[in-house]
């Protein structure tokens, strides 16, 4: 929780409010200046009433039965945020999610989510202005939908504001864990430049530029209209490989001792160097692999089986170290005084997103003698396609092998080559994104109603561009056509294929291109919206007035992506085409009562009625009691009951053609760990280097995958409770201390794939060519006295070939508890000629979180509290202090230690005593567990004059480094920093 600014005395400006509380402010007095019967006390107490957060009530005390978590302005800019991602970092409720750095490959590249509780994206409602926004174009793993984050123009954020509560009686669908409500300014006159640039001394190429132009005019209550633009425009570089490969934590070296050596930063090719590549093929008799480099060779590795001629593919790649990606935001905010009592508004938002990432040099062409490539495709249905690249044949051109490895099948045989031509930027991925948002509406009062009524209209277009994947057309153009080599059997390219092996051209370069060519996958999403409300008093209780709300809400959303054609055919190795296409109108009635019940005890009530297509009508009520029972001391509480409609990903029609990764088959994953344990051993560096590759290499495998809709689908249910207390002793110093609680069940979940019973079916490869060549050098070994093992009489083999697909369908199935307490505590203190000083800690104590996935009793994972990714405690502690021109903050982020283990059944393989984490070895000292994080954040602001601000932030100021985490594949925790020290400067200047 970050500064929730409470007033002790509860004054009743305190902004504690919702996203139309500011315009509320601006029409209010002009609206009750039509009664000139009213007295001034009247009018005051009417200027009072704002909107809080999570209500349509307008109400004069700011504190509600649902605690509500208020960001500033000033919060965002202390703690050196430049994106609405980085606010969440420094939310204790909020849990990692999505970054649009490292979200290449997951389905929705290119994206940021939010996620509140842990709960994920689909259970977290983010709000603009206090309406909703238009889903991403393409959805996460190709199932949940939701609003990226990076959308939302960062220039105009006034404040935001967190309700940690559920709010689907209010809200609707996905407000379940809660809402997060990013507000603009209401108003603005003026001209207003600001630029930001952040800098790592620890990468080079690390760099974050941001700069905006803001300017407005008209007087609302004088002009009676506001009209204001902000242009915002952001860069972050990308990080290639070369500056990562060295600054990994020490223990993912110790588990990779190949990865340095086999880098060999010294020699190997450069990119646009000629690598002549190198030749292979397989004893027929003994499955033992025979390499040789080809003739020209400089760069000659010794391996088990043989030699090789290595080459350098990585250097500029930028997939894992991060993407570089630009923003443009453009948004208009208007606000036109129509009479004393009705107002226009008006707002668009528009955001282009354009995000790249350099995929390294080209690609090496490969002869297949392990698993062909696998996937399923939407034209070819259950047909699980499949590539396998070609051999030589022994009248090829370009077979210079020797005599002796000719001989072994017949003169055909296999290539390792790079496929220099095309250039080193080729290959990668560029993700864009185009949304907007446009907004107008009427707003008023008639009497003592206050009504509001507004279209909205949304949408996202997202494009991925892909230059990864072989085009099976475009691959047999340059290589082929292919035949069938009589003696062997093998599919052989052709002896004078269109593509010259042996120089660098642009002729080869062209048919590079089409052979491995940039596709896109287009998803186009549309959301509008329709809704009114009214809200005023009832009637008058002894003591107090009971003021209602009444609305309504009609929406029409439409999801499309109508998937790349070649992969739809099975022409793009790894894509399959996915596909999804649906729309549907929903429509919803709520209502909304505040009563005091006593002097002390005040309640709320609210219902909302949402009609989804092919559903029964949703009820979803909630009740909160509020109850002063002492003039410093209140308790507040609430229960509702909230839901999820199915999206159109979900429910739709179409679906996930493509592959899983990191897929883990404990048969063959035991079966080649027990081979590479024994090489492993040896004292022959070529066992060694053989063993270190096939270590771990059968637990994570892509392997194809079809995940279809389900149109009998059930809503998601949800039951959520607080209960807490908000104490002030004194007038600098306010305590909160709230219980949360959410019960969710019908949970709409893909296959587990892991599990036999969620798989409709699955195919094997049979044993290939590599499995018998890791047994044959394995027998080598333990013939060779000399390697220096004691080989077991009966040798571990392949009993079954490896994973080839899987196929199964979403789901109802699967509940989850959890529950906790957030604590907050905000003091303040007047400093006289010293300023002021404020100090804040917060934090979110996690007390259960279990989950069962199949609907059964009990819970079968257990309390997963204290297990990886779900610490006991996350927490944030902030000062600021302001004195005369100067304006200092100082944020400490901790994020709680965890077992490796992510529940009690993964514990029995992964725990102390093995030392391991996803079967990894751990780092010395780190056996019982992923070590406490926490980084510090120190800025300092500076205004020389009136109307020039800048300032200087220094993030992770201890230059902390991230520990060994076996769990991410980015081998250190997502919460967690590799940058080291990171230093930013901030200008603004106001004309």
């Amino acid at each position: 929780m970050l500064p929730a600014r409470r007033n002790p005395h509860r004054c009743t400006f305190a902004p504690l409010s919702l996203a139309i509380a500011s315009t509320l402010f601006a029409i209010a007095a002009p609206a009750f200046a039509q009664d000139p019967d009213g007295k001034d006390k009247d009018k005051a107490t009417e200027l009072a009433r704002i909107e809080v957060t999570g209500s349509n009530i307008r109400r004069t005390d700011v504190e509600t039965a649902s605690p509500v978590q208020v960001i500033s302005k000033q919060d965002i800019q202390n703690m050196g945020a430049r994106t609405l991602l980085q606010v969440l970092d420094n939310l204790p409720a909020a849990r990692p999610g999505q970054v649009d750095s490292k979200s290449l490959f997951t389905g929705s590249d290119g994206a940021s989510q939010a996620n509140l509780r842990g709960l994920g994206a689909q259970g977290t409602l983010v709000l603009l202005n206090g309406r909703r926004l238009s889903y991403y174009g393409a959805p996460a793993g190709f199932q949940t939908q939701f609003v990226n984050i990076d959308a939302i123009p960062a220039a105009v954020i006034e404040r935001m504001e967190v309700l940690t509560d559920g709010a689907s009686a209010v809200y609707g669908t996905d407000a379940v864990a809660g809402v997060i409500n990013v507000i603009t300014k209401s108003s603005y006159q003026g001209l207003e430049v600001s630029g930001t640039w952040d800098t790592a001394s620890r990468f080079d190429s690390f760099g974050e530029t941001q700069a905006s132009i803001t300017g407005g005019f008209g007087d609302l209550s004088e002009d009676r209209y506001n009209v204001y633009a902000s242009f915002n425009m952001y860069k972050r570089d990308g990080i290639p490989d070369s500056e990562w490969y060295l600054k990994n934590p020490a223990q993912f070296y110790v588990n990779n001792p190949d990865y340095i050596k086999n880098l060999r930063l010294d020699t190997g090719s450069a990119p646009g160097v000629f690598n002549p590549g190198y030749y292979y093929a397989i004893d027929p008799v003994t499955g033992a692999r025979m390499d040789e480099a080809a003739p020209g060779c400089n760069n000659v590795l010794q391996v088990a089986s043989g030699t090789r001629c290595i080459w350098q593919t990585w250097m500029n790649r930028q997939i894992n170290g991060g993407a570089d990606s630009k923003r443009v935001t453009a948004y208009v905010n208007g606000h036109f005084q129509l009479n004393d009592a009705t107002e226009a508004f008006a707002e668009v938002t528009y955001t282009d997103i354009d995000l790249h990432a350099n995929g390294g040099t080209p690609r090496a062409y490969g002869t297949t003698t392990g698993n062909p490539q696998s996937w399923f495709s939407r034209n070819t249905g259950n047909t699980v396609n499949q590539f396998l690249t070609p051999w030589l044949g022994p009248n090829n051109e370009y077979n210079h092998a020797s005599p002796e490895m000719k001989a072994l099948m017949g003169g055909v045989v296999g290539l390792g080559y790079l496929l220099q031509d095309v250039g080193g930027g080729h290959f990668g991925q560029r993700n864009t994104d185009e949304s907007y948002r446009a907004v107008a509406g009427l707003r008023g009062s008639a009497g003592d109603w206050n009504w509001e009524t507004a279209f909205a209209t949304a949408g996202s277009h997202s494009v991925t561009y892909q230059t990864t994947n072989v085009n099976l057309k475009g691959f047999e153009k340059a290589f082929g056509p292919y035949t069938v080599d009589p003696g062997t059997g093998r599919v052989i390219i052709s002896d004078h294929p269109a593509y010259k092996f042996g120089e660098i051209s642009e002729a080869n370069a062209a048919l590079i291109r089409e052979a491995f060519p940039t596709f896109d996958i287009e998803s186009w999403t549309r959301l509008h919206t329709l809704d009114g409300k009214i809200e005023g008093p009832l009637f008058k209780m002894p003591a107090g007035e009971v003021r209602a709300a009444f609305g309504f809400n009609a929406t029409r959303e439409t999801f499309y992506t109508p998937g790349n054609p070649d992969a739809a055919n099975g022409l793009i190795t790894q894509q399959g085409g996915s596909w999804f296409d649906g729309k549907r109108n929903t429509y919803a009635l709520f209502a909304e009562a505040v009563a005091p019940l006593t002097e002390k005890l005040e309640m709320d009530l609210a219902l909302r009625l949402d009609k989804y297509p092919g559903f029964s009508a949703n009820a979803a009520p909630k009740i909160g009691l509020k109850y002063q029972a002492l003039p410093q001391l209140m308790l507040r509480g609430t229960y509702s009951e909230g839901f999820r409609a199915p999206s159109l990903a979900e429910a739709g029609s179409g679906g996930v053609y493509a592959q899983i990764g990191g897929y883990r088959d404990e048969i063959r994953c035991n079966e080649t760990n027990a081979i590479a344990g024994l090489l492993r051993q040896s004292n022959r560096v070529v066992d060694q280097d053989l063993g270190n590759s096939l270590w771990n290499s059968d637990c994570s495998r892509n392997v194809a995958r079809m995940t279809q809709p389900n149109q009998d689908l059930k809503p998601e249910k949800a039951k959520i409770a607080t209960l807490g207390v908000v104490f002030e002793p004194a007038d600098w110093l306010s305590v909160s201390a709230d219980y949360w609680f959410v019960y969710r069940r019908d949970e709409i979940v893909a296959p587990d794939y892991s599990k036999e019973e969620d798989i409709d079916s699955m195919t094997r490869f049979p044993i290939t060519e590599t499995d018998l060549s890791n047994l044959a050098a394995l027998a080598n070994m333990c013939n060779d006295p000399a390697s220096g093992v004691s080989c077991p009489s009966t040798l571990p083999g392949y009993s079954t070939g490896n994973v080839a697909s899987v196929i199964g369908q979403y789901s109802n199935r699967g509940r989850t508890l959890i529950d906790g307490f957030d604590v907050d505590l905000r003091s303040r203190f007047d400093l006289g000629e010293w300023g002021r000083l404020n100090i804040g800690v917060a934090a979110t104590i996690a007390n259960r979180n279990m989950y069962n996935s199949d609907n059964g009793d009990g819970w079968y994972y257990g309390n997963v509290v204290g297990y990886y990714n779900n610490p006991k405690v996350r927490a944030t502690f902030n000062t600021n202090w302001t004195y005369g021109k100067w304006d200092t903050g100082f944020y400490v982020n901790y994020v709680g230690g965890t077992k490796w283990a992510y529940d009690r059944i993964d514990a029995q393989d992964n725990n102390a005593q093995t030392c391991t984490g996803s079967y990894l070895d751990l780092a010395p000292g780190h056996c019982g567990g992923a070590p406490a994080w926490w980084t510090a954040n120190l800025s300092v602001n500076w205004r020389p004059i009136e109307k020039l601000s800048v300032g200087v932030t220094v993030k992770n100021l201890f230059n902390r480094l991230p520990f060994y985490d076996p769990n991410d594949w980015m081998n250190f925790a997502g919460y967690a920093n590799n940058f080291g020290r990171i230093y930013s400067v901030t200008a603004t200047y106001k004309f």
